[in-house]
């Protein structure tokens, strides 16, 4: 078991904010699955969405009482991967060749490409931030947070305008 760290006092603003990318996330996600009726995907969807969740529910325990429920932090590097696995595992599993054409073309036209390819690099540069910036630190949790928020609503509009 790891160390438990000492956070600085997150604002309540940064840990309702956590909760904006999971939002975006999760309303884009739900707009797939009702156009794309798989359970392997929807079941990824819901992991990712829970581990977003219990990432802002820990958040908004440290701003309100202080206290590090760690395990509301930790699931997220297991529960997020294994949800994603899941959404890709969905979508191989669920879509023929017609179903990629037209995925594909939907995907590298434009402004979905851009959208796309910014939603790509925010969570490049998320891993990125995993890496190198300090949990504990209020700054490191906002440019994470605004980053990750930038990147999921690109996601959605990205989303909105395959349809």
């Amino acid at each position: 078991m790891g160390k438990r760290r000492d956070y600085e006092n997150f604002p309540i603003s940064l840990a309702l904010f956590d909760a904006v990318p999971v939002i975006l996330f999760s309303i884009a996600m739900i707009i797939i699955a009702v156009n794309y009726n798989n359970w392997i995907f929807i079941t990824g969807a819901a992991l990712c969405t829970f581990a977003g969740l219990g990432k802002v529910i820990w958040k908004i325990i440290i701003a309100a009482t202080k206290k590090d429920i760690v395990i509301l932090n930790r699931q997220l590097r297991f529960v997020m991967p294994l949800g994603f696995l899941c959404i890709i595992a969905g979508l191989i599993t669920g879509m023929d060749k017609a179903g990629w054409v037209l995925l594909w073309r939907n995907i590298t036209t434009f402004p979905q490409i851009i959208l796309f390819i910014i939603t790509f690099a925010g969570m490049v540069m998320m891993g990125v931030f995993a890496k190198k910036l300090d949990p504990a630190k209020t700054k490191s949790n906002w440019i994470e947070q605004i980053t990750n928020a930038v990147a999921q609503g690109c996601l959605l509009i990205g989303v909105l305008l395959c349809l």
